[in-house]
């Protein structure tokens, strides 16, 4: 077998997937685009993890990176609600980005003291995706070039972004589901580190609905900042373009990450689905067949979740104002986890395979 393995996008699939490679004595190559690890910003995140399965599956502990996330405030056409997590589930805010401490950046550090080879700056066209050997890894996140040049299905990501400084006083995830997205609006903060942002999948965010969302992020929660920019759509998609689902390969080459669709659906969390696939990558070099059924039980509730996504995307706002405020106003987290998890629950959660 070639001992050489090849690994685009130096994100937290590919780094994964090169750690665990490394560890099996393969001589690593991973190729970044961005000429530092995490890009240009700090920014924060929000997944459910069982970060002790995922400690003992990838042997890896990146606590560092890592905040408890015990309460979510949510604004639901105009009206509040807070709450925990359902009982007996664990969450974190997960710091991401450029600095020191993101779980980039620390997978960043542990893969080269494992002796991974990484290439900043190196980005490759179209043409060098699909030339790459066989078994190469790609984890190339959300950049659209990458699920192009694999005619992976996809839909573009219309984001508005700012970021700045937390306050420590404010929840770490705050909500908005109101009338100027499809989707919601989401603040994110995990210690100083903060930042919001608006989307959408079906079409650009109008100039008058980033306004109302700043606005509400100013009058609800005192939240202001500068620097808003779309830049991330003019290069961004999530794999939502089929009702096929996540799939590890494409041809000879291992997808990981969110390349390989492994993203919630609905919440489109993908901290744990990126760490766990990259392992199953890298067992994918190795046994195709078993890295198969490993990655099989990833998304269980791929289905549904997509389901319950095209449901929400194409209800008109007078349905979805009562069906939200409803759901939101019954939640206990002690009488109802089961209904909550399956909106919530993240691809790869609670996995207790000990990797190859």
């Amino acid at each position: 077998m070639n001992r050489r393995v090849e690994i685009v996008g130096a994100g937290l699939a590919g780094l994964t997937a090169a750690i665990t490679l490394a560890r099996r004595r393969f001589q690593v190559t991973v190729y970044e685009g961005k000429e530092r690890v995490g890009g240009d910003m700090s920014y924060a995140d929000s997944t459910l993890m069982d970060r002790e399965a995922l400690r003992t599956e990838l042997g890896l502990d990146f606590g560092e990176a890592l905040e408890p996330w015990t309460l979510t405030r949510a604004w639901a056409y105009g009206k509040r609600y807070e709450f925990g997590l359902p009982q007996g589930v664990e969450g974190y805010t997960v710091e991401r980005g450029r600095r020191e401490h993101s779980l980039e950046n620390v997978l960043y550090r542990r893969a080269l003291e494992e002796g991974v080879e990484v290439i900043l700056g190196r980005r490759l066209s179209k043409e060098e995706l699909r030339s790459l050997p066989p078994k190469s890894v790609l984890a190339t996140g959300l950049d659209r070039e990458g699920f192009e040049a694999l005619d992976v299905p996809c839909r573009p990501f219309f984001c508005h972004l700012a970021s700045g400084r937390g306050d420590p006083s404010r929840p770490s995830v705050i909500i908005y589901l109101d009338r100027f997205t499809r989707e919601f609006g989401y603040y994110f903060q995990k210690g100083e580190v903060a930042g919001a942002l608006v989307f959408g999948l079906q079409r650009p965010l109008t100039d008058g609905e980033k306004e109302e969302f700043k606005q509400k992020l100013a009058e609800n929660d005192g939240i202001e900042f500068d620097g808003w920019h779309d830049r991330i759509a003019s290069w961004a998609a999530w794999p939502m373009g089929s009702w096929r689902g996540p799939r590890l390969f494409q041809g000879e080459r291992i997808l990981a990450g969110t390349l390989a669709g492994v993203v919630s659906p609905v919440l489109l969390f993908g901290v744990n689905g990126a760490l766990v696939s990259g392992r199953v990558a890298a067992l994918a070099v190795e046994d195709p067949d078993e890295a198969r059924k490993e990655f099989r039980r990833l998304a269980p509730l791929f289905w549904p979740q997509f389901l319950f996504r095209k449901m929400r995307e194409y209800l008109p706002h007078a349905l979805l104002r009562p069906l939200t405020r409803a759901i939101l106003y019954t939640y206990d987290p002690d009488s109802f986890p089961y209904a909550v998890l399956f909106v919530l629950l993240p691809p790869g959660y609670r996995r207790g395979s000990a990797g190859p």
